[in-house]
């Protein structure tokens, strides 16, 4: 290696004035395309990375979650219409309605926006397919429970409620799989490139404008010119243009971190728990609807109300509320209260957030306790107060609290979406235009060093 430094210097010490300033040319305009080059790629993989988490991924897998809330909602309702005597719950019957229009109007954005071609469309097929089974057994279920025929109709149901949890609800949870995982590839995968290509920038830069200060350096010894005031422009636009850059580039990967790890993270958990939320609503329905498999659908409850929140021993959803609402309570997280709330209270982020998030974990806890009162009416022999209590829209009883819960989680999702909408906003904005700013800059650079230089190469020319 020395011995090929000796002779380096040795051939650089051969070459006259005009020689070397020509090739201190050569060097800035071979720089100034490395930097092109490196930005332009890497402006434009960072914009790619944006764009799949902000517009391709992200709403695809938002559409595949409510898929699931809306799909387990028209399940709840239909077990809600059926527990009340024919027509007499009017509620429940707009209810599913409602469901069964947001689930179709879901399918169609979801099959608008495939972007993972058979991984994405084959779930898709099944919703659509298995959605038309679903209904015509509701329908068996309603003609059954209209006759007054019970063993009928809990036999319609029973296989709309398998259709439901074996096929339509899996088929959802498919296509948010598919989604959710080219998502976090495309994220791990930006933070790779990102911290690459800023390198090469910086690299590129740094060489760029260390070339410039050589040839000041050099032209101050050389020819007694103290400055050149066109090296010192390009200079000064290389030094501005490198910062500019940088600064761009790091504030896009940082709010591309502050939409998908504070934001999209929470909203994954907070729709993962509204969808796990009306499950478990829909299985205190059937609890109350098919006695004889009472204790499945009781279990299949608890199983569900453990994901979204499962309490550390001897406390209760209060006791966790109350820590939760003390900012910077110390560790709360590690105290042993698990599942997708305890993930959203380890993600707190924006302003409101906490208060929000508080507020799920009383809503929570008041639709448990109820759900407590119902079961304890049924084992006491007082179905109809059991289903007074599940049916009720009142202060107190369940269909009041279920909707609190979803409430209380819509405001929490909302903080996270303005939060995720502004930071995929900002992102943009910062990665915008440097198409056209990065060779109009370079080329800057590179002019101005040849019109700083000529007149020093035609000195020597004459």
């Amino acid at each position: 290696m020395s011995k090929i430094i000796t002779a380096s210097n040795k051939a650089i010490k051969k070459l006259n004035t005009p020689q070397l300033l020509q090739g201190g040319l050569y060097l800035t305009w071979a720089a100034s395309l490395l930097m092109l080059v490196s930005t332009i790629s890497g402006i434009q993989g960072q914009r790619h990375a944006i764009n799949t988490i902000g517009k391709d991924a992200t709403p695809s897998i938002t559409t595949a979650q409510r898929l699931k809330d809306a799909a387990a909602g028209m399940d709840a309702y239909i077990a809600n219409e059926l527990l009340a005597l024919p027509g007499q719950n009017q509620d429940a019957v707009k209810g599913y309605n409602e469901r069964y229009e947001k689930l179709t109007q879901r399918l169609v954005a979801a099959a608008e926006n495939i972007t993972y071609g058979d991984k994405e469309r084959k779930p898709i097929e099944t919703l659509q397919l298995e959605l038309g089974n679903y209904i015509a057994k509701i329908q068996q279920a309603r003609d059954f429970h209209e006759r007054g025929d019970t063993n009928n109709m809990l036999v319609a149901y029973r296989s709309a409620a398998e259709i439901m949890d074996q096929k339509l609800l899996s088929a959802a949870e498919a296509l948010d799989k598919v989604n959710v995982d080219a998502l976090n590839v495309t994220y791990n995968k930006e933070k790779f490139d990102s911290g690459k290509s800023l390198f090469f920038i910086v690299i590129s830069g740094v060489a760029l404008i260390s070339v410039l200060v050589g040839l000041q350096i050099f032209l101050s010894q050389r020819t007694r010119r103290t400055f050149n005031p066109m090296l010192l422009a390009a200079s000064a636009i290389a030094i501005a243009f490198l910062n500019y850059t940088t600064g761009a580039f790091l504030s896009a990967s940082q709010n591309l971190r502050i939409a998908k790890e504070d934001a999209f993270n929470s909203m994954y958990v907070l729709r993962q728990a509204r969808a796990l939320s009306y499950i478990a609503n829909a299985a205190e329905s059937r609890y109350l609807l098919d006695p004889a498999f009472a204790l499945n659908y009781e279990q299949a409850f608890f199983n569900n109300i453990n994901k979204i929140g499962k309490l550390p021993d001897g406390e209760s959803f209060e006791t966790v509320a109350a820590a939760v609402s003390i900012p910077n309570f110390p560790n709360y997280r590690a105290d042993g209260f698990t599942g997708l709330l305890a993930d959203q209270v380890k993600n707190i982020t924006f302003s409101g957030e906490r208060e929000a998030t508080v507020k799920n974990l009383s809503a929570l806890g008041a639709y448990v306790a109820i759900d407590k009162q119902i079961r304890q009416l049924e084992r006491s022999g007082k179905h109809a107060e059991a289903i007074a209590l599940c049916l009720g829209n009142n202060k107190g009883q369940s269909n009041w609290a279920f909707d609190e819960l979803k409430g209380a989680n819509q405001k929490s999702f909302d903080i996270n979406q303005a939060a995720f909408d502004n930071a995929i906003k900002q992102s943009f904005k910062e990665v915008n235009g440097f198409e056209y700013i990065t060779p109009v800059a370079l080329s800057a650079i590179a002019l101005l060093t040849l019109f700083g230089l000529l007149p020093r190469l035609k000195e020597y020319s004459v």
